[in-house]
């Protein structure tokens, strides 16, 4: 017994020995759920879809526009198909009404003598009955076996075998970042073809998907698909269960993947510190890797404070989401936490000319997925460091991104960059090797003591009347005072700094020292 009846099954019960199809044959292969008698030729709100409709046409009669309007409405119904009793009501069928259903391949089926609707409805029903107990049977005996099989297993393709052992459907997976597996196994050229099939015709009734999710990100696609018949409402729960599963064995196949990066922790941490050769470390990414092409990498760091509740599981859970992010993105990654930092190596594995507008793109979803928004857990912001070429300069790029960090404590910005803090990143190298605070009195004392004795605000007003060029009706707009209490306080400047503070290299260098006094205050 199959789990499905089909149109074609319906034939083969004794009442309908003598029945004849006269229209649409192609569409033997529709599904039936139910069976309904109808008298009316207005049936949209009495059907749900792959019903099997009996009629004597007793509202019809032989009123072709009845009957045609009767057989689009169970076309539109998605009807299995109709059933009709010639007798007192009908003695043919329109010429209209047969080319409809051949052209939609909608079977009707004639009784040239008077049957009894009532016998059909009950064995119909009983075999559509004992077929969904059979099936719930089946599917239980499936779901067993699945759960046997995803744990003893670590291979998706597997478990793809063993849904396509049972179903003898065409099988696709689709898994982020991978080639499609397809089972049995396709030519380039077919699975092209079948793909491009499947693109164009997703809502036919001969195709079926299921995604999979992992932290919010779809990861993974399942599809069915059958030439030459539609998926049955079994194979969809086989579809569900598999995707269920297949999820279950994607999660654990993540979280082996992060223990083993913990331990290979302290090798990440020496290569983070430029201690390996270029030829150890192209080694150790072919090993996880196999077609890795050097297309630029960095890291991406963030700092993670006051974890509030399972510490060491939100952890895991943060770096296998951002891995799969970043893997959506376009890069493979590893992950070290080191000194309360979790840091990203990231490899490049696309164009290198949208790498940094994909790291963005990436750490803008992270940042704006429910398990950021949602929870009060982490706290931390993300910094990228430089972009470099080649994967020994990876140091280089950690070191950028630990300053990028302080840097960014220091001021507000909105960027990620290492790259995009220009003048910062000049600040805070002059500070680590030279008196930059020094530096600063040189050029700003006077009027930082100026302010303090008179609770002035000379400092504020000549940063705003640098900023505005010189523009007096701009800077006095800006600080809400009137242009005369203005003049007073450019006048006590120039007294102060000097009358040549607008001038050339002096004004550079007084909006250098302002900004230098900014990031050494932690303003």
């Amino acid at each position: 017994m199959t789990h499905s009846l089909q149109m074609e099954d319906v034939l083969k019960n004794k009442h309908f020995a003598r029945a004849e199809v006269i229209a649409g044959s192609n569409g033997l292969s529709n599904l039936v759920k139910w069976v309904h008698i109808l008298e009316t030729y207005h049936v949209e709100k009495l059907l749900k879809g792959q019903e099997l409709v009996l009629t004597t046409g007793v509202s019809i009669k032989q009123d072709t526009e009845k009957f045609l309007l009767f057989v689009e409405g169970l076309i539109k119904a998605k009807s299995a198909g109709l059933c009709i009793e010639y007798g007192e009501y009908i003695q043919s069928i329109p010429e209209e009404v047969i080319d409809l259903a051949n052209k939609h391949q909608f079977p009707i089926i004639v009784f040239h003598e008077i049957v009894a609707f009532v016998e059909i409805t009950q064995e119909l029903h009983s075999l559509i009955i004992n077929q969904q107990y059979l099936m719930i049977s089946k599917l239980e005996k499936y779901a067993q076996q699945l759960n046997k099989e995803t744990l003893s297993t670590q291979t998706p393709s597997h478990l793809m075998k063993m849904m396509y052992q049972y179903l003898k459907v065409q099988t696709i997976l689709k898994i982020e970042g991978q080639e499609p597996l397809f089972i049995p196994n396709l030519s380039q050229q077919q699975r092209s073809s079948l793909l491009k099939k499947i693109e164009y015709h997703s809502e036919d009734s001969c195709f079926i998907s299921q995604s999979i999710h992992l932290f919010e990100h779809p990861y993974a696609e399942i599809m069915l698909y059958s030439e030459e018949k539609a998926i049955t409402e079994f194979e969809s729960l086989i579809l569900d269960r598999t995707a269920t599963a297949l999820g279950e064995l994607l999660i654990r196949n993540l979280y082996v993947e992060e223990k083993k990066g913990i331990e290979d922790a302290k090798w990440l941490e020496e290569w983070l510190e430029g201690k390996h050769l270029k030829e150890a470390i192209d080694q150790f990414i072919l090993s996880q890797w196999t077609s890795y092409v050097p297309k630029g990498c960095t890291v991406v760091l963030t700092s993670i404070s006051e974890m509030k509740r399972n510490q060491q599981l939100d952890k895991t859970y943060l770096k296998l989401y951002c891995k799969s992010i970043f893997e959506q993105y376009g890069f493979y990654s590893f992950v070290v936490e080191k000194n309360k930092f979790l840091n990203f190596i990231l490899l490049n594995k696309r164009e290198q000319s949208s790498m940094k507008d994909r790291i963005y793109e990436s750490l803008k979803k992270i940042e704006q997925s429910d398990l950021i928004t949602n929870q009060d857990a982490f706290h931390f912001k993300f910094v990228v460091g430089k972009l470099v070429d080649q994967v020994h300069h990876i140091g280089e790029s950690y070191q950028s991104a630990l300053d990028a960090l302080y840097i960014s404590r220091k001021i507000k910005t909105s960027s990620y960059f290492y790259d995009d803090l220009h003048l910062y990143r000049l600040i805070y190298q002059m500070q680590m090797h030279t008196d930059l605070h020094e530096m600063v009195n040189e050029y700003l004392q006077p009027l930082i003591e100026y302010d303090e004795k008179n609770n002035g605000q000379l400092i504020d007003t000549l940063e705003v009347y640098l900023q505005t060029n010189g523009s007096k009706q701009e800077t006095a707009k800006r600080l809400f005072i009137v242009r005369q209490t203005l003049y007073h306080r450019i006048r006590k400047i120039e007294s102060l700094i000097g009358e040549d503070f607008m001038d050339g290299e002096k004004r550079l260098v007084l909006e250098f020292m302002l900004l230098s006094r900014k990031f050494m205050a932690n303003v």
